[in-house]
């Protein structure tokens, strides 16, 4: 008895099409951090909510589901971030991701002196985002180091 391949073929190479386009995709460009609020304070938690402006430069859209990782100030642990929303990330434009930061009460009172100095900090961003396209979706590594002006927060 022969058993018919033929429908998997179409369907292997969309995949091999659609992985090959996510090789080609470029890191989203942080051009800014905005709108930085603690609406929860706690005895052991607080959480911060804050807008990452960034600007894709990508030729096409991508669909965003969720991200999670650390940041770190200067070296020292900040907090775990995480943005539970979907959306889609438009090609060659700007847009902006509403993430939530949780950091440990001690650590936020260690690191409030940073949002009242005009130096600029060092900040480190580690983890990962879940992105797709045409129903197809994957893992993909978020990692920024850079210096950030924190005098220039748009609050």
């Amino acid at each position: 008895m022969m058993i018919k391949q033929a429908p998997l073929l179409p369907f292997l190479a969309l995949l091999l099409v659609s992985f090959g386009a996510c090789r080609s995709f470029k890191q989203p460009e942080l051009k800014a951090i905005e709108n930085v609020k603690a609406p929860t304070l706690g005895f052991k938690n607080t959480v911060v909510t804050l807008d990452l402006h960034f600007y894709n430069p990508n030729k096409s859209r991508v669909r965003f589901k969720h991200a999670s990782g650390e940041a770190w100030v200067d070296g020292q642990k900040l907090g775990n971030f995480y943005v539970d929303s979907s959306m889609t990330i438009p090609s060659r434009a700007d847009f902006w991701l509403p993430v939530k930061l949780e950091m440990e009460m001690k650590d936020a009172l260690r690191h409030a002196g940073l949002f009242l100095s005009q130096e600029p900090i060092y900040l480190k961003i580690d983890g990962k985002a879940r992105l797709g396209k045409a129903g197809i979706f994957f893992n993909y590594p978020i990692r920024y180091e850079g210096k950030q002006d924190i005098s220039k927060l748009k609050m």
